[in-house]
C-alpha cells in the first residue's frame, strides 16, 4: 500500500438500473448517463468531512453515517488505518429515489477513488464489497446489485452475497436504453416502501418462471440476441407487486412498445419505467415522449432520458 504523490482524485460513477426484469438484487446495468462526479480530497486536518451539492443535494444527508460515500470511506480508513483526514465533495447528476443507483453511484465512487489514491490493489470482488456497505445508510442493507454496475460498467450479475462473488459482461453496441421517470413523492422511505411489498413466499411456478427468465437473459446478452433480452425481462415475483405502487405502470408499458421498445421493466425500486430498444432501428426520444403522455394521462408529470449501457467508474483526473 502506497499513496499516489497528489493532494487529491476526482471519479465520476454512472447510474445503474438493477434487477433487469427478474434478476431482483442480482442482475444490474450500467447506464452512460447520468453521472455523480466525486472528489476525494486528503487534508491537513479536520477528520472525514462529506459535503453535498447538485441535483436534489438537500434531500442527502452530509454526515458521515448517514452519506452512502460516507461510510464507504469511513470502513476504508478503519479498516486499513489511513492516517489521513479526508474530505469528499459529491456533485449529484443521478437523481435520488428514482430508481437509478444514485446512493450507490456516490458509493462505488469513494470505493474506487479510495483503492487508486492509497494504491490498496483491492480486486473486483473486494471494491463491490466496500461499495456495498455504503448501501447500508440509504436502503438498509449492503446491496451489491447497484455499486456492482457503477462500478464495473457493462451488464453485472451478483452470483453470491456470502461471499460476494460478481460477474461482468458486455452488452450489445446496439442496446438503446430510454429512462421514464415519474415525479411521484414517496417521502424519504421510498426503497423501504417498495421492498415492503415484496412476497415473502414464493410459489414454485413462479420461482420456476424467474429462474427461466433471468437464465434466459444472460444467454441474450452473451449472444447479443435483443429479442431474446426483451423477452426474458419478465418478472413473476416483484414487478408484479410493485407495479402496483406506480400509477400508469401498465399504460406506460404499453405506450412504450407501441413506439418501438423491445421491453419494459421497472427501473431498480422504481418508480422510473426503463425501456430497452434496438438503436440502429428505432428512435428512443419517441419512446421517451410516449411514456411521458402515459404518466402525463395519469396525472403525473414525467421527464425521460435515452441513454445506452456504460462504463465503470473512471479517474477524471489527479490533483
Amino acid at each position: 500500500m502506497g499513496l499516489k504523490k497528489c493532494r487529491g482524485i476526482v471519479v465520476e460513477a454512472p447510474a445503474s438500473s438493477a434487477n433487469v426484469g427478474p434478476g431482483f438484487d442480482v442482475f444490474a446495468i450500467a447506464v452512460e448517463f447520468p453521472k455523480d462526479m466525486v472528489t476525494i480530497y486528503l487534508k491537513e486536518e479536520g477528520g472525514l468531512k462529506v459535503f453535498v451539492e447538485g441535483l436534489d443535494s438537500r434531500n442527502i444527508p452530509d454526515i458521515v453515517d448517514g452519506n452512502t460515500a460516507g461510510v464507504v470511506a469511513k470502513k476504508l480508513v478503519k479498516d486499513y488505518s489511513l492516517p489521513y483526514n479526508i474530505e469528499i465533495r459529491i456533485v449529484k447528476g443521478v437523481p435520488v429515489g428514482m430508481g437509478l443507483g444514485s446512493s450507490a453511484a456516490s458509493a462505488a465512487a469513494v470505493a474506487y477513488g479510495i483503492n487508486e489514491l492509497f494504491s490498496l490493489n483491492l480486486d473486483r470482488n473486494s471494491l463491490v464489497k466496500y461499495a456495498a456497505e455504503g448501501e447500508v445508510a440509504s436502503a438498509g442493507k449492503p446491496h451489491a446489485d447497484n455499486v456492482s454496475a457503477s462500478l464495473l460498467g457493462g451488464f453485472t450479475l451478483i452470483r453470491s452475497y456470502d461471499p460476494i462473488d460478481v460477474l461482468r459482461f458486455d452488452l450489445p453496441e446496439n442496446l438503446g436504453i430510454c429512462v421514464a421517470s415519474p415525479k411521484i413523492s414517496y417521502g424519504q422511505k421510498k426503497t423501504e416502501q417498495f421492498r415492503a411489498v415484496i412476497p415473502k413466499l414464493i410459489e414454485l411456478d413462479k420461482l420456476v418462471h424467474n429462474v427461466g427468465h433471468a437464465s434466459a437473459l444472460v444467454a441474450a446478452i452473451l449472444t447479443k440476441d435483443l429479442k431474446l433480452f426483451a423477452r426474458s425481462l419478465s418478472d413473476a415475483v416483484v414487478e408484479p407487486a410493485r407495479s402496483k405502487l406506480i400509477p400508469g405502470y401498465d399504460s406506460v408499458k404499453k405506450s412504450a412498445l407501441m413506439a418501438g421498445a423491445l421491453g419494459v421493466t421497472i427501473s431498480g425500486a422504481g418508480p422510473s419505467m426503463i425501456a430497452f430498444y434496438d438503436l440502429t432501428k428505432v428512435d428512443g426520444d419517441n419512446i421517451g415522449e410516449e411514456m411521458c403522455s402515459a404518466f402525463s394521462r395519469e396525472g403525473y408529470e414525467a421527464t425521460y432520458i435515452c441513454t445506452k449501457p456504460g462504463q465503470g467508474c473512471r479517474i477524471v483526473k489527479y490533483l
